[in-house]
């Protein structure tokens, strides 16, 4: 409906409260909302292969037939480029661990953010067995000692201390 008259159903719903009315349904039904939900997953707009990523830069219209702007911010998670590279890490390292459903990277990226804004952290998973909570921090440290890594940290805490730095 949105494609054939963009400006009906904008002046008749508010889209940017969709990702809101989503979390509270999914918030009242105990689920969780997958990151690759059509419209309000994070990545429902991401392009990055090279000629595709090119047209969007010289005409979004190319590929993305609905406005991203409509809906407003998908996730509502803000967090800078380090900080999502550090999720990534940890998706990554607790899939080496063990097999992840696209639910379970949903709740890591979620109480990754909220333990970026709580005084106390909890864990990423609930539901690690010990043997793989020792694994998981195995995998954090070797990920800790790659070069890589370390840069994300540092821009990570430098961000978070109000101090940018130019790592490049």
């Amino acid at each position: 409906m949105l494609v054939q008259n963009r400006e009906y159903v904008k002046g008749k719903y508010d889209l940017s409260k969709l990702k809101a009315v989503e979390d509270l349904v999914a918030d009242a039904v105990e689920v969780n909302v997958p990151f690759n939900n059509p419209i309000t997953g994070f990545c429902a707009f991401t392009h990055k292969a090279g000629i595709h990523a090119k047209a969007i830069l010289a005409n979004p219209a190319t590929y993305e037939i609905i406005n991203p702007a409509d809906f407003g911010d998908q996730l509502g998670l803000d967090m800078t480029d380090a900080q999502i590279k550090q999720c990534t890490a940890k998706i990554k390292a607790m899939a080496d661990v063990r097999k992840l459903a696209i639910e379970d990277t949903d709740v890591i990226i979620n109480q990754f953010y909220h333990n970026l804004n709580s005084e106390t952290e909890k864990p990423l998973l609930a539901d690690l067995t010990l043997e793989e909570k020792k694994a998981f921090a195995e995998k954090e440290k070797e990920l800790k000692g790659e070069p890589e890594m370390q840069k994300v940290d540092s821009l990570a805490d430098a961000h978070t201390n109000g101090v940018v730095t130019d790592h490049a």
